[in-house]
């Protein structure tokens, strides 16, 4: 079932055939590589340009003879941990499928490799309409997409946890981390909400594509939904992390002024004596300048000690 096509590297560009379907993927392609993938697909000069870029709102549009649909595949940067929508363009003929993309998918990478190792799994998906295989495929990205968010979801509690362990300063940063993941995944989904909410008038669709097409806009709704909860929470978490950082902050602020109210007096009332070894000191006037100067440090390393003590309970 697995063929490599016309001229690009085998690592790059995959094909599987299966009950008259076939689907050509390509990755990352050179100019050259590009050039022949938009002469195999037989695109418009508008669609050429279009393919030819990277970046682009999700859209589906009709040419002669085929159909395109861009979407954005949300895809976490562990380096620089952050979620970014990479573009995967379908190129839907009557028989072909033809997909592109300019960064990995790993999980388009998975389907494929699964297709390609369970025949039997291959056949039960490319069937002999094309962009019921296509909308297929979309779901299963979804899924993945689901999965990744439910991820998301558990860190969040740990970071709720972890708050509420008197781990706010550690949790300032985490939780920063969270909530731009939240809103870069909504970035991506949202588009593709309005995306699928109508059909294309193509002669591809039928009432099979059309309860297929309706599926992955309810997964996108329901994606929806998960991401604005998931927005309320780390919103919510963040506010009450910094309540609880503030209150704590106030805590020590408290406890130096008590220390300042009994400093300041001991050091107006004992001036006299911080002097120890100037002439005429007496013996009196060295114990009472080592006994205010243990008792300023004592109080000092037990406000240190009291508030370290909180913290931790």
């Amino acid at each position: 079932m697995f063929k490599t096509g016309y001229g690009i590297k085998d690592n790059m560009k995959h094909s599987l055939s299966s009950k008259g379907l076939t689907w050509t993927n390509v990755q990352s392609p050179t100019v050259e590589e590009l050039a022949e993938f938009i002469r195999a697909a037989s695109l418009s000069v508008n669609d050429a340009e279009f393919v030819a870029q990277k970046y682009h709102r999700p859209s589906v549009s009709l040419g002669a003879g085929y159909l395109l649909l861009l979407i954005q595949v949300p895809v976490f940067d562990r380096t620089l941990r952050l979620t970014k929508g990479v573009s995967l363009f379908f190129i839907v003929k009557e028989k072909q499928v033809l997909s592109l993309h300019y960064e990995p998918i790993v999980v388009l990478d998975k389907i494929r490799r699964d297709f390609e190792t369970t025949p039997d799994k291959a056949q039960e998906y490319m069937g002999d309409q094309p962009l019921a295989f296509v909308l297929d495929l979309v779901a299963l990205l979804n899924d993945s997409a689901f999965n990744k968010l439910e991820r998301l979801s558990k860190h969040i509690d740990i970071a709720e946890d972890a708050v509420f362990q008197g781990n706010e300063r550690k949790m300032v940063e985490e939780i920063s981390y969270l909530a731009r993941d939240v809103m870069d995944f909504r970035k991506v989904v949202r588009p593709q909400t309005s995306l699928f909410a109508n059909l294309p008038p193509s002669s591809l669709v039928n009432n099979e594509i059309e309860v297929r097409w309706q599926r992955v806009h309810g997964q996108l709704l329901r994606m929806w939904e998960m991401l604005e909860s998931l927005f309320e929470s780390t919103k919510e978490l963040s506010a009450t992390n910094f309540t609880l950082l503030q209150h704590k902050q106030n805590e020590l602020l408290r406890l130096f002024t008590v220390y300042s109210i009994v400093v300041i007096p001991m050091l107006i009332l004992t001036d006299p004596y911080f002097s120890p070894n100037a002439a005429g000191t007496r013996t009196v006037d060295k114990a009472v300048f080592w006994i205010v100067l243990a008792t300023l440090v004592i109080t000092l390393t037990y406000i240190f000690w009291r508030f370290k003590r909180k913290n931790s309970a």
